[in-house]
């Protein structure tokens, strides 16, 4: 019998984002299988948007440590568990926010999986870093421009070399409160032409920044945006 994990994208958070071959997937999956850390763990969110799809009840959360010396022991762990889910002849699923080819443990997971031959079906879904070109009525790039995108920066100059080559930059997965990106806006030479930060896209918590106007201190939730800074 082979062996199939399906690897599902539900999109940037709003449940009429799921793609269709993502429901049909998740609704004949037999468990759904969500990792997270404690920065963010995403449980809430993701269970909401299953419920909307009446797949809620079959969610079990699973730990992705950030630590790099415990997450090994923790994949080998759920690879063993989920063999075993595989072995009863249930269809598994695992899903992320977004995309799972864009900043998703997903792969490291896979390859862990791929060790007990088992075969991955991956289910694409609409990236969040979309989000800010999309909500402010605005483009990503236009005819040859260029886009880079950029987990959270180590330093402002970082983004500043960037947008030498690039025309605009995408910052996800910012987990610095936005001290970075701060400290970019006031110390960059080149004031960028266009600057938007969008938090939890597409939910009910969702709201918009324009950078260049008004920046978002004492929140917690830069680790659920996406910056858009184009020159």
């Amino acid at each position: 019998m082979e062996r199939v994990i399906y690897a599902v994208g539900l999109g940037p958070g709003d449940y009429e984002m799921i793609t269709l071959k993502a429901k049909k997937v998740l609704e004949e999956s037999d468990i759904i299988f969500l990792s997270g850390g404690k920065v963010f763990n995403g449980y809430d969110e993701v269970k909401k948007l299953l419920d909307n799809i009446n797949c809620g009840s079959k969610l079990k959360f699973y730990e992705y440590p950030e630590n790099k010396n415990d997450r090994q022991a923790h994949i080998k762990h759920f690879a063993v568990e989920t063999v075993k889910y595989l072995e009863k002849g249930m269809k598994v699923s695992y899903v992320t926010m977004g995309d799972m080819t864009i900043y998703s443990s997903f792969p490291d997971i896979y390859k862990e999986l791929a060790k007990h031959n088992v075969v991955l079906k991956a289910v694409t879904g609409i990236s969040s870093f979309f989000a800010p070109a999309s909500l402010t009525g605005n483009s990503i790039v236009d005819w040859k421009d260029k886009a880079a995108i950029i987990p959270n920066p180590e330093d402002y100059k970082e983004i500043e070399n960037i947008l030498e080559s690039f025309a605009a930059v995408i910052i996800m997965k910012i987990s610095d409160n936005g001290k970075v990106l701060k400290e970019y806006l006031d110390k960059c030479i080149n004031k960028p032409s266009t600057a938007y930060a969008v938090f939890n896209a597409y939910t009910e918590k969702q709201k918009i920044y324009d950078l260049m106007k008004e920046f978002p201190y004492n929140t917690e939730e830069f680790f659920m945006s996406v910056v858009m800074i184009k020159k």
